[in-house]
């Protein structure tokens, strides 16, 4: 199948660095449609706001990737139903979900959105596939990507309490009787005020105990339920915040106290901190970090106004090429640029479960960090020898094909090369560098791509099938594994 072709021309259209900028720290691949829809947009600030304004861009292809995985649709009654009769398995419910997060990725025109859900799964983390929460981890991402260009306090508030949040962090046997601290602790040390912010047991005790009451039948049939029996009644501190928390119904007070924890300072600085980790810099400046911070407290805690306030900042401007993609990004981007669109995840085969695969081979599979901290943010782990150079074998392999993807489209060769020959070699990289990079080659990238052919960059090629298969993996792969590449 053919894809609807926006540049047929020798050089075809290419960004601002801004622009480019901005695109490639906000979208999973610059791809050509999001080329067009930025030069459309008129700057990159028109193209961030309608962006931001998520719900009101249509998104067909995103929405029906959820249509590849109906296991994904079960009840947590029947999903637990299919264990017990080893229909299928918690790793298969969590191989769905992967996967269908991966495809949404590629397909979906709301970029900001995915990743924003993308960045929000990893700070409110709990893996895919794990035994005590997979039932639930569909109807939690749901919350995720609803609030991911929302507000941070209404996110908390439904994520903390969610019935896949209680069963991994063992809140579903936090009892008045029994105290369980895990979910209470992690809630303040990863998720909102982070251990700098100075509480101490008493703090985490508190936490835990407001957090009573909420059940999950782990194990049985993962039934949720609110239970006022086993809620801690009696006034509790924390940081500052205190409930006389009379009512056995507690979810009032646990409300109040999650509002609390959103809007306090040291929340705002953490979250701001780790935004601009992820988009800005390694080690970004007090400056922006502030900057974010304040845009956050004064919105009530808006995650589009703090998105605003960092993308605003010359910090951001001038962070140019100081981010790395991770393996999951890479391939994603991969996929995106080079118009290689999954269409269904029925066989072994389906591009979609290989793009799964090829991340893992890379070095890091979709939600299979084994801690609650999630993957970590700063480019400096993604950047290993071992690392890079099996990105640089895998841009090849995802180049030609060599896995022999099913169940995806693939432009033929004709609508991605030029309309106008003979071209040189270096003209041919060139073009493809525009296409695949959203920006012009580099003299080291063309004769970096000459060398391995073993011809001269102004080698002439008179048709388009004068290139070979060879050649056409080598130019696509190799302006992949360019430093451009691999930036975003």
């Amino acid at each position: 199948m053919s894809a609807t072709r926006l540049s047929s021309a020798v050089t075809p259209a290419t960004l601002s660095t801004s622009q480019h900028h901005v695109a490639s720290r906000f979208t999973f691949g610059v791809t050509e449609d999001v080329i067009a829809e930025l030069r459309a947009a008129g700057s990159w600030q028109q193209w961030f706001e309608r962006q931001l304004a998520w719900t009101r861009l249509s998104d067909p292809a995103g929405e029906r990737v959820a249509s590849w995985f109906p296991f994904l649709a079960d009840s947590p009654a029947k999903a637990w139903s299919r264990i017990t009769t080893e229909e299928r398995s918690a790793w298969d419910y969590g191989y769905d979900f992967r996967t269908a997060t991966l495809a949404r990725k590629i397909v979906s025109r709301r970029q900001v959105h995915e990743v924003m859900a993308d960045f929000w799964s990893n700070l409110l983390y709990i893996p895919a596939g794990e035994d005590r929460s997979f039932p639930w981890r569909t109807s939690f991402d749901a919350v995720i990507r609803r609030h991911a260009l929302g507000r941070f306090r209404m996110m908390l508030r439904e994520a903390v309490v969610h019935p896949a949040m209680s069963g991994w962090l063992n809140n579903s046997s936090n009892t008045k009787n029994g105290i369980n601290e895990n979910l209470g602790r992690e809630l303040l040390e990863l998720y909102t005020v982070g251990r700098p912010a100075g509480y101490d047991e008493a703090d985490v005790k508190s936490s835990a105990q407001l957090l009573t009451g909420f059940k999950v039948k782990v194990f049985d049939d993962f039934a949720d339920s609110y239970q006022p029996n086993d809620h801690y009644v009696g006034t509790v501190s924390v940081m500052g915040f205190t409930h006389p928390n009379t009512d056995p119904d507690g979810r009032a007070a646990v409300a109040a106290y999650l509002d609390y924890l959103a809007r306090h300072p040291a929340t705002a600085t953490r979250l701001a901190r780790r935004l601009c980790t992820r988009f800005v810099s390694d080690t970004p400046s007090d400056d922006v970090v502030a900057a974010v911070a304040k845009a956050y407290r004064d919105s009530d805690t808006d995650i589009r106004a703090a998105l605003r306030a960092m993308v605003r900042h010359p910090d951001f401007a001038s962070s140019v090429g100081e981010k790395v993609r991770t393996p999951t990004e890479d391939i994603v981007n991969g996929a995106r640029v080079l118009s290689m669109t999954p269409t269904g995840a029925e066989g072994d085969s389906a591009f979609a479960r290989q793009v799964v695969w090829m991340s893992n081979a890379v070095g890091q599979m979709q939600f299979d960090w084994p801690r609650p901290d999630g993957f970590p943010e700063t480019s400096s782990t993604w950047t290993s020898p071992a690392r890079v150079v099996r990105s640089w074998n895998l841009h090849y392999a995802i180049a030609g094909n060599w896995w022999g993807a099913q169940e995806v489209t693939i432009p033929s060769r004709s609508d991605l090369m030029p309309t106008t020959w003979p071209l040189t070699l270096g003209q041919l990289v060139d073009h493809q560098a525009r296409l695949l990079l959203g920006r012009e080659s580099t003299p080291a990238l063309r004769q970096g791509v000459a060398d391995l052919l073993n011809v001269t960059v102004g080698r002439s090629l008179t048709s388009a099938s004068a290139v070979s298969d060879w050649t056409w993996t080598v130019v696509r792969g190799s302006v992949l594994n360019a430093p451009e590449g691999m930036l975003r």
